[in-house]
This record gives C-alpha cells, sequence and structure tokens, in this order.
C-alpha cells in the first residue's frame, strides 16, 4: 500500500482529497500546516506528496525546498491563485506536478498514479549490481557511474541522493568532461520546459551537487569557468 501525504491548510480540501486517495487504497497522513512535514517525510518515507502553496507559517515552496534536499519522491504542488509564475518556479525547485483550484479530485488522484507508476520505474528502482555490470547507459566519471536508465548516482558502489535536477545537470556535465557550458546553455540541456526565471538558479543546483560530491568522495568535481560558467573535471591525484 502506497503511503500518501496530503497538506492543506483548508480542512474541507484536506479531508476531501484524503477520502478520494483511500478510496483508491492509499495509505493517507494529512497535515493541516507545514510544521513538522519535513521531520515525518524524512523518518516515514512517503511515495508521494501533495502540498499547498499558501498556508500560514511555512509556505509550500519553501518545504518543496527543503524537502527535495534529501528526497526524490513525487510531489505535487496545488495552489487556488493559479498563477503562471506559481507554477514555473514550483517546476524550478523540483515540483512532479502543479494543480490549480479548483480541481476534479479523481484529476489528482489520476495524476498520483501516473506519478507513483514512473516513480517506482524509474527513481524509485534499485539496481541490482550484476543488472547494473550489463548495462551500457553508464557514466563513468573517476570513481563516479551514473546510471542514466535508474537514475542512479554512485561513487565507490556507495549511492548518492540526488533530486531530479541534480541528477540532469550532473549526468550532463559529466558525460561531457572538460567542455566548458555558460548557464544558458545548462538551461536549455536540464530544463525541459521554457525557462524564465534567474539563470543564477544553476550556481544554487551546482553548489548543492559539489556539497554531496565531496561528502561522497567522488573524484569528479564541478570547477567554476570564471566570467563563464562550469565544467567538469575529474581530479587523478
Amino acid at each position: 500500500m502506497s503511503k500518501i501525504v496530503v497538506v492543506d491548510d483548508d480542512l474541507f480540501i484536506l479531508q476531501l482529497l484524503s477520502e478520494y486517495l483511500r478510496k483508491e487504497a492509499y495509505e493517507v497522513t494529512s497535515f493541516a500546516s507545514g510544521a513538522n512535514l519535513v521531520e515525518y517525510v524524512r523518518l516515514d518515507e512517503p511515495e508521494c506528496l501533495i502540498l499547498d502553496i499558501m498556508m500560514p507559517g511555512i509556505d509550500g515552496l519553501s518545504l518543496l525546498t527543503e524537502i527535495r534536499s534529501f528526497t526524490e519522491i513525487p510531489i505535487i504542488m496545488i495552489s487556488a491563485r493559479g498563477e503562471e509564475s506559481d507554477r514555473i518556479y514550483g517546476l524550478e525547485l523540483g515540483c512532479s506536478d502543479f494543480l490549480s483550484k479548483p480541481f476534479n479530485p479523481r484529476e489528482l488522484v489520476g495524476r498520483v498514479k501516473a506519478m507513483l507508476r514512473l516513480y517506482k520505474l524509474g527513481n524509485g528502482s534499485s539496481v541490482d549490481p550484476a543488472t547494473a555490470s550489463k548495462m551500457e547507459n553508464v557514466c563513468h566519471a573517476g570513481n563516479l557511474e551514473i546510471y542514466a536508465d535508474f537514475r542512479r548516482v554512485s561513487v565507490n558502489n556507495t549511492e548518492i541522493s540526488l533530486t531530479s535536477r541534480e541528477f540532469e545537470l550532473l549526468l550532463f556535465l559529466a558525460s561531457h568532461l572538460e567542455r566548458p557550458f555558460d548557464r544558458e546553455q545548462l538551461i536549455q540541456h536540464v530544463w525541459n520546459y521554457d525557462f524564465f526565471g534567474d539563470v543564477r538558479v544553476v550556481d544554487d543546483l551546482v553548489k548543492r551537487i559539489r556539497k554531496k560530491l565531496t561528502e561522497h568522495g567522488s573524484s569528479l568535481l564541478i570547477n567554476t569557468v570564471w566570467g563563464f560558467g562550469y565544467k567538469a573535471t575529474v581530479n587523478k591525484i
């Protein structure tokens, strides 16, 4: 039974969505605010999160950013404002899908099912070493291995947890060692939709990837090309 978390300060919507999802045999936990949500997601490891943007206290976009720092579970954002800027910003931060209120609860259930199928086939799949060794779609860069088909990254057989954007950027740079790219080029290759935000979003993404690579002792480095952008190199020392 898949575990779903619903977060919305509107108690009517919270109850309505929870009931629809329970009818589909999902295990549902609901929150009326963002308090304690991050800790719950970290410890209980649900398989999908439905998150309202506008809430008292910590808002949905801030919660999305924090949760995306440690898990790649599907996150569907919902918003009463329905502004294009909310949708774009949510996608930039790593949400998996976006729905504007009002919406049909059955549409939400359908999207949850689709997200779970993709997650279990892709990001949620573990890779058997014997299977991985036979895969052709593997990028090797120093002691770093990127299994593109399974969206898995490891250093010396220790897996690194990356968000979707982190994975895409790392794979792209690792596949083009020593070649520098400016921020606009990286956005074109990593973001699969029209981008209207600040290109400096790439800087934040690189900073997070560097931290994780360093923590795992990766010999692959993402170097700054001053006045231009970034490139990936392998430290041979």
